[in-house]
């Protein structure tokens, strides 16, 4: 180095100070991080977005798929134009015809909802009488859970529990809660129920409109003009055959975070293969019970990134994580069972959260214990238990058509009530029948 020149040999010193300085501040750096929990840090920082894309790639592990796959679909849905009122009923293939055009628009109009007030029956009853769409599910659900099943984001200070929802053409929105009372709210945008124009539906009509005189029933109540006809099936549980399970057992094993070398032995006392991981046990019954249990939080599944929650909410998190659990599991083992998200317990202080699945044949729910698929539970982010009962339904070759909505509208006494349908335990068989809610 004695013959270069002076300059050179100088701007090599720095180059090499430079460097190691570099290396000094990325040392520091990696050391001060290590005692960060990452999963804190806020996602729309700089720092919060380089963690996000080394750990999760350019998706960042944020992609929320119940928009696509939602846990829940309506049971029913109609639209009502200056030209008369269409509509489906315990239909999948009807229903998601509806939705194809309307969902999004749905999800708009609740992005846009601002906070509701207590809304008079006559109000209600008075904009039945205009166009508008009808949307009413099984069960109540927390209204930041659809909008965002239906691609849109909920606003609103409160999240009521919507039984169902009436989108007047003219802005504004009315909605039945799980305790029977009723809010409307004005909107910014609207679906259009035109929009379902070329859309195959039955011809259907709002109990205000035919019956008004009928107080026994919810004046929102959907009366369809044809009969619904359903065959009688019985529940037979899954028979999980460890030895045989073959690729069926590796799927079931790695959603679970299990992989299929981890110790395993046979329970004397319940009969069921009992898998261990170290912070986390999963139990196997030949018919059909899968019960998954963490001993720590960190022996837990994680569902969501703690920094990742934003206008959603935890719960949209767990219920579609949940819900994409259950999927694997069904789809490995080939039932024909479907399921949707059924009830949600929330502790207190918002930690803890106990979600329930049922089971449904087509767009008919299982009504009673026989209809639990799954019940869940989480603690913040981490889902800690699972129960699953896995069971195929076959069709018996008998069919009933159950009690037409007109009918079972007129005979209703007492009340108000809604109209459902459901499969009921009968003997060794589920049979399906008309039956009245109460709020």
């Amino acid at each position: 180095m004695k013959h270069l020149n002076p300059k050179l040999k100088n701007r090599l010193k720095n180059t090499a100070l430079f460097v190691l300085t570099l290396l000094l501040v990325v040392l520091t750096a990696l050391s001060w991080l290590g005692d960060l929990n990452l999963g804190d840090l806020p996602a729309d920082s700089w720092l919060g977005r380089l963690y996000i894309s080394l750990s999760y790639g350019e998706a960042g592990g944020f992609t929320l798929r119940s928009g696509e796959f939602p846990a829940a679909r309506p049971v029913e849905i109609a639209v009502q134009t200056e030209t008369g009122m269409k509509g489906a009923q315990y239909n999948e293939n009807a229903v998601s015809g509806f939705l194809s055009v309307l969902e999004q628009p749905i999800g708009a109009a609740l992005s846009a909802a601002t906070d509701f007030e207590l809304a008079e029956e006559s109000e209600l009853i008075e904009a039945l009488g205009k166009p508008g769409v009808f949307v009413r599910y099984h069960c109540a659900l927390p209204l930041s859970l659809i909008a965002s099943w239906m691609g849109g984001s909920y606003h609103a200070s409160s999240d009521p529990n919507a039984q169902s929802l009436f989108f007047g053409a003219d802005g504004v929105l009315w909605v039945r809660t799980d305790l029977g009372n009723l809010y409307r709210c004005d909107l910014h945008a609207a679906p259009d129920p035109e929009l379902a124009a070329e859309v195959s539906g039955q011809a259907c009509t709002f109990a205000a409109q035919t019956m008004p005189e009928q107080t026994a029933i919810r004046p929102e109540t959907l009366l369809l003009s044809d009969t619904l006809t359903l065959p009688t099936v019985t529940s037979t549980p899954v028979d999980i055959d460890i030895k045989h399970a073959g690729n069926s057992l590796t799927v079931m094993l790695e959603a679970f975070g299990y992989d299929t070398y981890v110790r395993n032995y046979p329970d004397q006392t319940t009969g069921m293969r009992v898998f261990v991981n170290n912070q986390s046990t999963l139990r196997v019954g030949q018919e059909g019970e899968i019960v998954f249990r963490a001993n720590t939080a960190e022996g837990g599944l994680e569902a969501y990134l703690k920094n990742e929650i934003g206008e959603n909410g935890p719960l949209t998190y767990q219920v579609d994580y949940a819900r994409r659990l259950l999927e694997s599991i069904l789809q490995s083992f080939s039932t024909d069972a479907s399921f949707a998200f059924d009830d949600c317990t929330e502790s207190e202080d918002g930690k803890s959260a106990r979600l329930m699945f049922r089971c449904f044949i087509g767009s008919v729910p299982v009504e009673g214990e026989e209809g639990i698929l799954a019940v869940v539970e989480y603690q913040d982010n981490v889902l800690v238990s699972a129960e699953v009962h896995l069971r195929t339904f076959i069709q018996s070759g008998i069919s009933h058509t159950i009690l037409p909505t007109k009918q079972a509208a007129a005979a209703a006494t007492g009340g108000p009530y809604r109209l459902a349908a459901g499969y009921f335990v009968s003997g060794t068989d589920l049979v399906p029948r008309r039956y009245y809610l109460t709020d």
